[in-house]
Formats: C-alpha cells, structure tokens, sequence
C-alpha cells in the first residue's frame, strides 16, 4: 500500500485497533504500517480466535505496545485491561471484524477483550466486515450490521472478490488504504459539507494533432486530487473529472476519465444539471490554443518535411462560458509575473466567487510537485494561504469557500 503521498493527518491521535478471528488478518499488518505513517499512535487488541491466525508478538513488534488480549489483561501498576485501553484512543477500528464479531456486538456481549475494550469505548468506532459471502448476508448479520450503523458505528462495505473458501462473493476486507481512508474522514468530517456537492477538475487539457501525437501541458492533477481528498474527508459529495489520476482515490468519489477541453465541458454540464448546492473548483489547465486541424491518422515524417507549420487557434475559456446560477465558483490561475493583477482580471472578467493564484518562477514550480503556494483571492479578500503541501492547502482553500 503507498501512503506516501499523505502527509501525516493523524499526527498525535491514537487509534486502538481491534482484530478478530478472519484470514484477511494479514492486512491489518498493513493497515497499522499505514496509520503510523500518517503519525498515530496504534494499540491492538485481539479476539481469542485471532490469535489463532496471528502471535500478539509480531503486532507488538510494529506497535511498539503491548497487545491486548486474554492472557495479557493485567490490573498491575502497568495496566493493560479493556477499562484502560478504551480510554487511550481518539478512534477504535475492527478491521477485520468477523461475523461472530459482528452479531455478539450488536447484541452487547462482551466475552474477550476485544469487545470489552469497544462496549467501554465512547469515541469513533469503525467496523471492517470480513467474512464467508453466505454468513456476511445472512439476515442475522446483516440486522446486526444495521443495528451497529443506527448506533452511529461507521460500516466499511467488504469486496466482492474470491474469497479463502474460493467462492466469489461479497465479504472480503476493504483494501487498506480504503479503511484508512475511511478512518480519515470520520475524523475529519464538518457537518457544513455534508450536505455538499463538490466538483474538481483537474490535469491538463490533452488535444489531438493526429492519433499518435497531442498538444498538451505539465499539469499533474495533483492539486485537484489533493483537493477532492480533501473534500471528502470533509464529508462532501465529491466527483474528480480529470485527465490525470496521480494516486488512488477514495472510492467513494466519483472519477470521470476526460481528454479534450470538450470532454471537459461536457462532464462538468452533466454535473451541474444533476447536482445541488453545489461548488466547483477548476484547477484543470485547459489548453489556450488548439490545433487548427487534426488528423485520424498518424502524419509522417517524409509528410511534413523539415519544419512542421503547426496551425493554433484560440480555444474557448470554459470558466468564462459555463453558467455559475446557484453555486459557488472557484477557479485556478498559474502566472510568472504580474500575478495578482491577472488573478484579480480574471476574477472580474469570468464572474468567479473566487481565485486561487500560483506563481512559477526559476526557483519554484507546482507542477508535479507536493508543496504548492497559492494566494486565494475573492471580492471581499486576498490572502496568501503560505507554501505548504498541497493537500494542508486543499482544507485551507476549503475553508475559504465556506464563507463565500
């Protein structure tokens, strides 16, 4: 799992996680790697069967704390009980939560310290399902499932994929990036986005010159990624329509492959037409020329001859000609000089609620890159949200749009 392109969002929090009895326990290794990254402080604690499947000691090895389980439980001047652990953490995940998990939950039955420690355990609580497809969907552990969600427990849907017993079915373990993804956002979530629609372009315009060769630019689409991140962490709806997909996203946002400036146009009038209260944000770079011909073949060489007089014309401003009636509209400027003259033009001229400016100079470039230096501009403000990593300045610009 790379994790590498998050910076650490749960710097000082501590997370308890909980493992019972599955053959997906080998992905909780990874899940509690991928927490660390991020900055937690991780505690585990154990079912008596998932100790059957992995020792105590190779998760105390990667912890670096001592795990919880029937044997370890200890009322000493050193506690380790489930009183003492349910008290540590800022959020509790079970990942994987096996069915017998799953349904003695629901029914408040605490007889190992793993469901000890999450009845005693007031703050956020996740449950990774993994399970047989038969005993996932039997009505019992789907009522149980349903009964822990109503209870306000976050419920990571299982894959539909082969399981160990070799059927193909619904009841594998979430992906671990998408359960730390998920973890994520239940931190992080603001009751102002959850009734939100958000949309984020991004990556450059890619424009055909023949089948092999197109006009195009350095965008990366990393902005605009960090920036759909970053929405739904919030709690947003969001949807990414992008030429460029840099890292995995969560699956809950909804991805829109595109190329052209009119495959752009067209994507982002679908979701303007079957959205509400809504915000747009276009950090896409759209191309300002386009070839004045293209060609359904691949031109050659002996064709051109030595200089090829490529033909451009202007391309039309989407920012400018979509309509902006009932939601806010934040678009993305990129300038080497004169910056703020330009960004506060373009503010006026295309009818935005706001613009973001990035400069680019010999010492500095976005493109590609994690850190980023935006000044975020409306009527009303104009504010260097500071150089940082982009996904710190997606929440900041998120922030901004809240009062616009």
């Amino acid at each position: 799992m790379d994790i590498g392109f998050l910076p650490p969002l749960l710097e000082n929090k501590k997370v308890i996680l909980g493992v019972s009895g599955s053959v997906s326990i080998y992905k909780s290794l990874e899940i509690l790697r991928g927490l660390q990254k991020l900055g937690a402080s991780v505690r585990v604690v154990m079912s008596n069967e998932a100790q059957k499947f992995i020792q105590p000691l190779l998760f105390e090895a990667l912890s670096h704390h001592q795990v919880l389980h029937k044997s370890s439980q200890s009322w000493s001047q050193n506690p380790c009980n489930h009183i003492e652990l349910a008290t540590f953490g800022d959020v509790f995940l079970i990942a994987p939560a096996s069915a017998n998990t799953i349904n003695k939950l629901a029914n408040g039955i605490a007889d190992n310290p793993l469901l000890e420690t999450f009845l005693a355990y007031e703050g956020i609580r996740l449950i990774a399902p993994s399970a047989n497809t038969k005993m996932l969907e039997n009505k019992i552990t789907q009522d149980s499932l349903k009964k822990l969600e109503n209870l306000g427990i976050c419920i990571i849907p299982p894959l539909c994929k082969e399981l160990a017993c070799k059927t193909i079915g619904n009841g594998a373990l979430a992906e671990p990036l998408e359960i730390i993804y998920k973890l994520l956002r239940e931190c992080f979530k603001q009751d102002f986005w959850k009734q939100k629609e958000v949309c984020i372009s991004g990556g450059g315009s890619i424009e055909d010159l023949d089948s092999v060769r197109y006009l195009s630019n350095h965008s990366s689409g990393k902005m605009a990624q960090y920036l759909s991140i970053a929405s739904y962490l919030l709690g947003a709806k969001t949807t990414y329509i992008g030429s460029k997909f840099p890292f995995i996203l969560p699956q809950e946002i909804k991805k829109t492959p595109v190329k052209s400036t009119q495959d752009f146009l067209k994507e982002l009038n679908i979701w303007q037409e079957t959205s509400k209260n809504h915000l747009l944000i276009m950090a896409a770079a759209i191309s300002d020329y386009l070839p004045k011909y293209t060609h359904s073949k691949k031109l050659k060489k002996e064709d051109l001859g030595e200089n090829w007089n490529l033909e451009l014309i202007k391309n039309l401003d989407i920012l400018s000609t979509i309509q902006k009636e009932n939601q806010t509209t934040i678009g993305f400027k990129l300038e080497s000089s004169k910056g703020l003259e330009s960004a506060k033009k373009a503010l006026k001229n295309k009818n935005l609620d706001a613009i973001c400016l990035n400069m680019i100079d010999e010492n500095f470039s976005p493109f590609n890159a994690e850190n980023n230096d935006i000044t975020f501009l409306s009527n009303d403000t104009c504010e260097n949200l500071g150089k940082g990593h982009k996904l710190d300045l997606a929440f900041k610009i998120l922030n901004k749009a809240k009062s616009l």
